[in-house]
């Protein structure tokens, strides 16, 4: 949707801040700026200063708080904006931290404190840590995130439904796909560990909370016609841990075990819904239920041990076994009008009947799986000598995954004085799923010297999968039995490693690796992938003042290519990518420092598909997908005054995509292209001026212009957000 949204009264609200704040300023001594730190707006951090902190008793606070408020005018499409980005107009905390720190270990409940919040108020994400600590007896650490998801685009889940002009003819929506959300997601992580410094026996326990909430759009193809149904997504998790790490003579070991509970309730519940179709033949909701109730439980165990034995041989082992279950159900009741039930064996409309009326549609669907799962790892690493080390890895993985559901569907359709009804009940179906897989990799090091260095090493793997399935084919609304069946596929991988780091003068550092071989797989596409992963660095310093940094990173991947010499080219795979980045820091001078740098992210894959396109098969397609994004950055820091500094960043992606290629659907073998080109803009200027060693002022200003090409979409999602901001740090514990 495409909307433009004049200068709003919130805005007012920012001057009217502006101006307090400036009058602040005139009545302030200057002081010297800090440089910025890191946050949306990149506040400005103090200056480090000669002596920190400020008397509390036993202890020394120093602590800083930044609030303020931003403002924000957005023209064009306020749905991909806040998929984006999702900053709103309104006060927020911008970031604040408090330490408390005992004088001369004289704490009696703590030796230290630490809090530290950013991102609270209008901003789409918000994190909350905090750290006390008595270092003889405990430390506990906590961390509290929240996020606000939005995404509401029109790329998404938004086809061009035309199954027959007379009957289901729906172009793409301008404004937004039939998939949306406007959730919440918070995570929690909560850790105690007894005796921290203890080198014989830490106690660890921990607790970790999960919540996701809110409304959610799904589209669902029922009785003949399309509907978009809003959900209420309603899920949480709590994941329980307790442990111990330390020393058993010369065997370090880590334990741990966990215990994870999770539910999900998630809900559909409407009355009258029409469909994507608003033909009045077409079918239509009266009411529509879903209920989708999940409990599960992941119990888990961990056991790591480490020993160095004559300073030669390192050995490090590795056990874990988890053990996940799930029950589950599937409630689904609906009632309609116009219905087409689609059902095998159940009665045909008779000739000049009145529209079918559906008086009840029911699905239950229950069912149960388990998951155990063992992983091993053994490495030995052996110092040959002060320049030459062998290493060897062995890793053994096994899991079994065992479910059953139980199918039974209710209809009730009338035309007329006619109704008939069919029952299913009772069809069942097993599956299982039983894996195994053997990987060992050897590698070498060899220093020649300090300034070179070489590894190389080689990984051998092999895996063997077993499917095996019995009962009912339950993707139907009449299941029909399937005879059993069991497969076993194996296979085998081969990897070869290597690369160098060089030192050839002080100013210069080259690192290069790579790998070329084959990897499996664990459930699609049994055959093996072929790739070359291939990736150098470069760090060139010739002066202290100016640093040069360059890498490239580029990967040909290919899938499948034969399966028991049977060659699947037909439906393979090829992706390539390139990866390029690279950037200049150079310290101009003591008051002014540049950071820029360029990155170009280069794919190509191609896919061989069997699609239909106006009702025509095209069993050999090629599925073309193509990105050419450019990201080029400048930043710059400069203390323009005793007490003031400026920032100021220009900001660019721009991806190309598929240029001037055309896709040929209707060709034969026919082919389809994807390809996203936009470019997305952001400068950025900030100035900060210390008014007080207790205060500090920030004004800054950012501008986003995101615009897309014409063939994305049904139409473009262009947007152009301004993000006018100020806020006061206060300080506790600066001083000059």
């Amino acid at each position: 949707m495409s909307t433009k949204q004049k200068l709003p009264w919130r805005i007012i609200g920012l001057l009217l801040v502006l101006l307090v704040t400036a009058g602040l300023v005139a009545a302030q001594q200057p002081s010297p700026s800090p440089s910025p730190s890191q946050s949306p707006e990149r506040t400005v951090a103090p200056d480090a200063p000669v002596d920190s902190g400020e008397d509390a008793g036993d202890y020394t606070v120093i602590s800083s708080v930044e609030f303020g408020y931003r403002g924000s005018s957005v023209s064009g499409d306020h749905n991909k904006y806040q998929s984006d980005l999702n900053y709103r107009t309104g006060p927020r905390l911008f970031d604040s931290s408090f330490l408390l720190r005992s004088r001369e270990g004289n704490g009696a409940l703590f030796e230290t404190l630490l809090v530290n919040s950013t991102g609270w108020g209008a901003d789409p994400q918000g994190n909350l840590r905090a750290t006390v600590e008595q270092p003889e007896w405990y430390r506990f650490d906590a961390t509290y995130r929240r996020f606000k998801y939005f995404r509401f685009l029109n790329t998404f889940a938004n086809p061009n439904w035309v199954f027959s002009p007379a009957q289901f003819s729906v172009p793409p929506k301008p404004e937004t796909g039939e998939h949306g959300h406007d959730t919440r997601i918070s995570l929690g992580d909560f850790d105690v560990t007894l005796f921290p410094k203890n080198e014989r026996i830490r106690l660890n326990f921990g607790y970790s909370p999960e919540r996701y909430s809110g409304p959610a759009f799904i589209n669902y193809h029922v009785g003949g016609n399309e509907f978009q149904m809003l959900q209420n997504i309603n899920s949480q998790a709590n994941d329980f841990r307790v442990g111990a790490d330390g020393k058993l003579g010369p065997v370090n070991f880590s334990f741990l075990q966990g215990f994870r509970r999770f539910r999900d309730d998630t809900n559909i519940n409407l009355g009258v819904t029409p469909g994507i179709n608003l033909n009045p033949t077409a079918a239509s909701l009266t009411s529509f239920q879903r209920e989708e109730p999940a409990r599960g439980s992941v119990n888990y165990t961990r056991l790591s041990l480490q020993s160095l034995i004559a300073k030669k041989l390192d050995v490090t082992g590795r056990i874990i076994y988890s053990k996940s279950e799930q029950n589950f159900t599937f409630l689904e009741s609906f009632t309609g009008r116009n219905w087409n039930p689609r059902i095998t064996g159940f009665p045909t409309t008779p000739p000049n009947a009145t529209p079918n009326i559906l008086n009840l549609g029911q699905y239950n669907l229950s069912g149960n799986s388990e998951r155990p799962n063992w992983l091993g790892d053994l490495g030995l690493t052996l110092f040959a000598t002060d320049k030459f080390r062998l290493s060897n890895t062995i890793k053994v993985e096994t899991f079994e995954i065992n479910g059953m559901a139980l199918f039974s569907d209710f209809f009730s359709l009338s035309r007329g004085t006619r109704t008939d009804t069919i029952t299913i009940s009772n069809r069942n179906v097993v599956t299982g799923i039983d894996y195994r897989r053997i990987q060992n990799t050897i590698e070498g090091d060899y220093d020649f010297n300090r300034r070179y260095s070489v590894h190389l090493g080689y990984r051998y793997g092999t895996r063997r999968v077993t499917e095996s399935i019995s009962g009912f084919n339950l993707g139907t609304n009449a299941p029909t039995a399937i005879p059993p069946e069991s497969i076993t596929e194996e296979n085998t991988t081969h990897v070869v490693i290597g690369g160098f780091k060089a030192r050839p003068t002080e100013e210069l550092t080259i690192y290069f690796d790579a790998e070329h071989g084959s990897a499996d797989n664990v459930f699609t596409r049994i055959g093996n992938y072929d790739f070359t992963n291939i990736r150098a660095k470069t760090r060139y310093k010739p002066t202290s003042n100016v640093t040069f940094n360059m890498a490239l990173i580029a990967k040909n991947n290919a899938n499948p290519s034969e399966i028991s010499g049977v060659s699947l080219q037909d439906f393979g795979v090829s992706i390539k990518s390139r990866i390029f980045t690279s950037s200049l820091d150079w310290a101009a001078t003591s008051k002014v420092s540049i950071n820029t740098g360029y990155n170009f992210h280069w794919i190509n894959s191609k896919a061989i598909v069997d699609y239909f396109f106006n009702s025509v098969q095209h069993p050999f397609g090629n599925s073309l997908y193509y990105m050419r994004n450019h990201f080029f950055f400048v930043e710059s820091v400069a203390r323009i005054a005793p007490r003031t500094t400026l920032f100021t960043a220009y900001r660019i992606n721009k991806d190309t995509g598929q240029g001037t290629r055309v896709a040929d659907p209707t060709g034969l073998p026919g082919t389809l292209i994807a390809s996203y080109p936009m470019s997305f803009q952001s400068p950025e200027a900030r100035l900060a001026i210390k008014l007080h060693h207790r205060l500090d002022w920030n004004v800054g200003y950012q501008f986003y212009n995101y615009n897309e090409s014409t063939i994305v979409g049904p139409r473009p999602q262009n947007y152009h957000a301004h993000l006018p901001y100020t806020s006061l740090r206060f300080y506790f514990g600066r001083r000059e």
